[in-house]
């Protein structure tokens, strides 16, 4: 369960950088190791988190760290809360 977590998450960090035209997407689905349905629901994640980031005033890294830790709580929901 937890690794097919931390694919999600590696999918979702490696989807904001191609969809911000850094890496292709056919890349960030292979480093993910995702199935073709599952890249794609870390794609449309990727997706609000850079449009978030890229309307965000100031320090767009810090933007960036703020949405996508939302997305790593959401995804570690299940781990055993005394690592969290």
């Amino acid at each position: 369960m937890a690794k097919e977590e931390i694919r999600k998450m590696t999918g979702v960090l490696a989807a904001v950088f191609a969809h911000t035209g850094h890496i292709s997407k056919e890349d960030a689905k292979e480093i993910s190791g995702l199935d073709d349905s599952t890249f794609e629901e870390a794609y449309q994640k990727a997706s609000t988190i850079a449009d978030k980031v890229m309307k965000a005033p100031g320090n767009k890294m810090d933007a960036f760290l703020t949405h996508y830790a939302k997305v790593i709580d959401e995804l570690t929901k299940s781990f055993d809360p005394g690592y969290f």
